[in-house]
């Protein structure tokens, strides 16, 4: 019997200051989950980009401690938060799961990396994520416990955002008149 489709629920909000953002989610109940580590996440689609026309997504993020594939489908209208189904799993073979895609005509099409700390307030996912453009909450869980820790957190309303990190940068290098590329740090920073 096939298991039934998981819906991502979610937000971003911009972080000024990442200490004290680390302080308060901390002083409200957050729970480190997990310490902060690297993710390089790749991006995969046939060569025609029919997957991303069709709103869809596959991902191969790696981990210290493997890949995690993630399929995320087609957004589903919502007024506050980005929802889509969601599959995932882990696979402890970084590059078999690369040539399991390319065998199936799956090729890398955009990278991005972060450094990301986890933590858990009131059953939902807080995550902090550090980008080379800028520092993010990413609060992923039911609609009115996200609801509940932007409230617990004091968020500004205003500033939530449903795009994707690649959405995010396009607009700022579109408000630069830079070119957009792949999002990696010109060296990892390990602090």
């Amino acid at each position: 019997m096939e298991k039934p489709t998981q819906m991502e629920v979610e937000i971003k909000v911009p972080v000024r200051d990442l200490e004290e953002m680390k302080k308060r989610i901390i002083q409200s109940g957050g729970v480190l989950k997990r310490e902060r580590h690297f993710e390089s996440n790749s991006l995969y689609d046939y060569s025609d980009r029919s997957l991303s026309a069709s709103g869809c997504l596959l991902r191969i993020r790696e981990l210290p401690e493997g890949a995690l594939l993630t399929f995320k489908g087609k957004v589903v209208a919502h007024e506050k938060f980005k929802v889509r189904p969601e599959a995932e799993t882990m696979c402890s073979d970084k590059q078999g799961i690369k040539t399991i895609l390319h065998s199936l005509g799956f090729r890398p099409f955009f990278k991005y990396q972060k450094y990301r700390e986890e933590y858990v307030i009131n059953d939902t996912l807080v995550c902090v994520d550090e980008l080379p453009f800028g520092f993010f909450l990413e609060i992923e869980g039911e609609e009115d416990k996200i609801e509940g820790v932007t409230e617990i957190l004091s968020l500004d309303k205003s500033t939530f955002s449903k795009k994707s990190y690649a959405s995010l940068y396009a607009e700022i290098c579109r408000q630069e008149g830079k070119p957009f590329q792949d999002i990696i740090f010109e060296k990892q920073n390990g602090s």
